[in-house]
């Protein structure tokens, strides 16, 4: 066993009497240090410590002088400082190692130098500086707000998932996923609540999302309310499972502010089925799912594919071309006639919006509606529309066609617009069109967002002579609790409904007992998308009022409806 026989400072060495000791202010300039410094012989024993190092090592310097190192410190076997320390001896070169000791719960570096005597160590807790650049670390890598991932991080390990899975050479289907999830309508629960409270929403979200998620998931908060997961070796049945599985995570309200909130989402999903994409491709699929899926209804799940793709592309076409539709006037209104079912004269017709494109021609609401409701210009078609119907009943009386009421539809938001009342009669004003004359359609979800909100616009219309029809009745919500409470004139029956009632008694008995129902609220019943003679001699034996649908007439622009009309006179 090889040993060493001298020590640094000489003094401290236990038989080494015959030398000259260390001048004693050597002593006390190493006890000055803030470094831990130490001096160990050739057989690995003690022979100087300073305070410094006392004070690290949490052990008086006597119990350590003349006793083995290893013995002392069992848990340094094997660590890298152990390593350095025998490479310094064995070759005379210094070393230099940090890390983490579990026995005294701090991070050192330490500094190892060859003597002829053995080695000195110099080392110094960086405990601190170690967790501040963990911290930094983290910090550059997580969004400071949810703990989760931030968009940088996601970028970085999609790359390298998507590396990974091209190198794997799989062919059997996709084997990487991504799911885009976006909160829906957060942005209300800021203006309503306050960023406090939203951010708070985001930290209790994220929390459930962290109890949801099997630890191989990667999770990111890639900005505001949109969250990004990450699905290495799946499949797109896994995936969707995951998605609804996070819907499910959102049916529970939040508390916050005083209040329960409850919050749903639309998740978008993109696979890979293409190693060659980029990461920056496949997040934009996942995105382009949920907005398709947001559109579908909100509370959706969609899968990336090139069809929604096209659509998606069609739709932003729609949107860029919105600003020159209104100022070509290229939107234009087609009317389906009402029957009254009693004679089968026409009473009226409900106004239907149309677009005159002038590359894809004349499109159909289904087409391009949402994209206008949910652009800048949905308040815009509120005048537009106004002006249209008033001017259009007035051109209709000059050539003396009858007509007693003309309905138009309005979304959720278009009703509650301030001053809707005071536009509506300035509209038939300016047209001398009386107000009796309009009819306001509004469907289920345009009164349960804020209902007694909804009822006050309604009585206002009311007492302005203005009737108001509730559109798709039994297609949404159907609460009966606040039918009563509504200042509605008609209910129209929705068309599925219709259509079940020859295969469904069922669908016969509900709309007998809407019937009823409505005749005894004072409320007129009209059912639209009739298409037979059956039906339609099942809603007269039913007691409905009136209908609408293409086994009378098709929507017909204003010419065609004036000379339907006037042939039924």
């Amino acid at each position: 066993m090889e040993r060493y026989t001298d020590a640094l400072p000489p003094s401290c060495v236990p038989g080494a009497g015959a030398r000259q000791p260390a001048p004693a202010h050597l002593g006390d300039m190493l006890d000055s240090l803030t470094d831990g410094f130490m001096s160990i012989d050739r057989s690995w024993r003690f022979t100087y410590l300073n305070h410094t190092a006392e004070r690290y090592l949490q052990r008086k310097r006597e119990n350590l002088l003349g006793r083995d190192i290893w013995e002392c410190f069992p848990d340094l076997v094997g660590s890298g400082y152990q390593h350095i320390y025998r490479q310094t001896a064995a070759t005379g070169r210094p070393g230099q190692y940090t890390g983490y000791y579990p026995a005294l719960g701090a991070w050192f570096e330490a500094r190892s130098f060859a003597h002829d005597d053995g080695i000195t160590v110099l080392f110094r807790d960086v405990t601190q500086e170690h967790e501040q650049a963990a911290e930094l670390e983290f910090e550059a890598r997580h969004d400071y707000l949810t703990g989760l991932y931030n968009r940088r991080e996601c970028m970085e390990v999609l790359a390298r998932a998507i590396a990974d899975a091209g190198s794997a050479g799989a062919t059997q289907g996709p084997t990487l996923a991504v799911l885009f999830i976006d909160l829906d309508h957060f942005k209300e629960v800021n203006d309503a609540c306050g960023h406090v409270a939203g951010d708070g929403l985001l930290r209790d979200f994220a929390s459930r999302l962290r109890a949801l998620l099997d630890p191989d998931v990667f999770a990111a908060r890639v900005g505001g309310d949109k969250f990004v997961l990450l699905l290495r070796n799946t499949t797109q049945d896994a995936a969707e499972a995951l998605a609804h599985a996070v819907l499910g995570e959102l049916a529970p309200p939040f508390e916050t502010c005083g209040r329960s909130i409850s919050l749903s989402a639309s998740v978008g999903i993109a696979l890979l089925n293409d190693a060659s994409e980029s990461a920056g491709t496949l997040l934009s699929e996942a995105d382009t799912a949920m907005l398709a899926a947001k559109s579908s209804g909100r509370f959706q799940v969609r899968v990336y594919d090139e069809a929604l793709d096209r659509g998606m592309r069609e739709r932003l076409a729609l949107r860029m071309d919105l600003p020159e539709a209104f100022a070509a006037n290229q939107f234009q209104l087609h009317f389906q006639p009402k029957i009254a079912i009693a004679d089968a004269a026409p009473i009226g017709a409900e106004a239907l919006l149309r677009w005159r494109h002038p590359v894809r021609g004349l499109l159909g609401p289904q087409v391009f509606l949402d994209v206008l409701l949910k652009s800048p210009y949905e308040g815009v078609l509120v005048g537009w529309l106004l002006d249209a119907v008033c001017r259009q009943i007035e051109e209709w009386k000059k050539m003396e066609v009858p007509i007693a009421r003309i309905s138009f539809n309005l979304s959720p938001r278009q009703l509650l617009t301030v001053g809707l009342v005071d536009k509506i009669l300035d509209s038939a004003a300016a047209h001398g069109v009386s107000p009796a004359m309009l009819d306001v359609e509004v469907t289920e979800d345009s009164l349960v967002g804020d209902i007694e909100k909804a009822m006050a616009v309604l009585a206002v219309l009311r007492q302005a002579g203005i009737s108001t029809s509730l559109d798709d009745f039994g297609s949404g919500y159907s609460n009966l609790g606040y039918l009563v409470r509504l200042p509605i004139d008609m209910l129209k029956l929705d068309k599925s409904f219709v259509h079940a009632l020859l295969d469904s008694d069922k669908a016969s008995a509900v709309i007998r007992g809407i019937v009823a129902l409505a005749r005894s609220l004072g409320m007129k019943t009209i059912a639209e998308g009739v298409e037979s003679q059956s039906q339609l001699a099942e809603l007269q034996g039913i007691g409905c009022d009136l209908v609408q649908g293409n086994l009378f007439s098709r929507p017909l622009d204003s010419d065609a409806f004036a000379q339907f009309v006037l042939q039924r006179q």
